[in-house]
């Protein structure tokens, strides 16, 4: 083999390894930083019994932040609606509106589509959705005062239960990847049984909306 050839070979296979350790070493400080905002999220759990309120913040803060979303919002069900109990980051005329109408009603919001399927509701653009076609304003100011556009709904399920969701927004469209979904159900999953042993409001009332 010719010198030259050796030479660009050996520089080949130099980036290639470069770039798995690149990638290995990134993938172990995404699970390190998993791991330690699940540990947070625990001690925070067993150190606060029948505090509910700063649990659900954490959880809020840790998926929004290891997602690299925006903003996030937290809901519970109250009655046929959602009331939202914690919030993360929003745009200031988002928060404005949140604090204004903290409860929301069945109408056409991914919430209630949410509520009715049980099921993670993941949206890479809400601008292309009909609600925001047709001009809905709760959907509208969402996107236009809260500047969302891609977003997750993830519901928060005790015994197939609907009882709560975690909402977590990006301000481009950039849909979220399985592994940060995965990510938002495991919380999810954590903070169901809060919801539960805090409260003995029913929330099956929206399993019907």
């Amino acid at each position: 083999m010719e010198p030259n050839s050796l030479t660009a070979e050996l520089e080949t296979q130099l980036e290639v390894r470069t770039r798995e350790l690149a990638e290995t070493r990134k993938a172990l400080a995404e699970a390190l930083e998993q791991q330690t905002a699940t540990s947070e999220v625990l001690q925070l759990i067993s150190s606060s019994p029948g505090e509910l309120e700063p649990v659900f913040q954490s959880i809020l803060e840790n998926a929004t932040r290891i997602c690299q979303a925006k903003f996030g919002v937290l809901w519970l069900c109250e009655g046929d609606g959602f009331r939202s109990v914690a919030l993360h980051g929003l745009p200031p005329a988002h928060a404005e509106e949140r604090q204004r109408t903290p409860v929301l009603r069945p109408g056409p919001n991914p919430l209630f589509r949410l509520a009715r399927t049980r099921q993670t509701v993941h949206i890479a653009d809400i601008r292309t959705e009909q609600a925001y076609i047709e001009g809905i304003p709760s959907f509208v100011a969402l996107a236009d005062a809260g500047g969302a556009r891609t977003l997750i709904l993830v519901p928060m399920l005790k015994n197939n239960e609907l009882v709560g969701s975690i909402n977590i927004f990006r301000q481009e469209v950039r849909p979220f990847t399985d592994k940060q979904i995965e990510l938002v159900q495991n919380f999810a999953r954590r903070s169901s049984p809060l919801r539960i042993r805090g409260s003995s409001t029913s929330c099956g009332s929206a399993r019907t909306i």
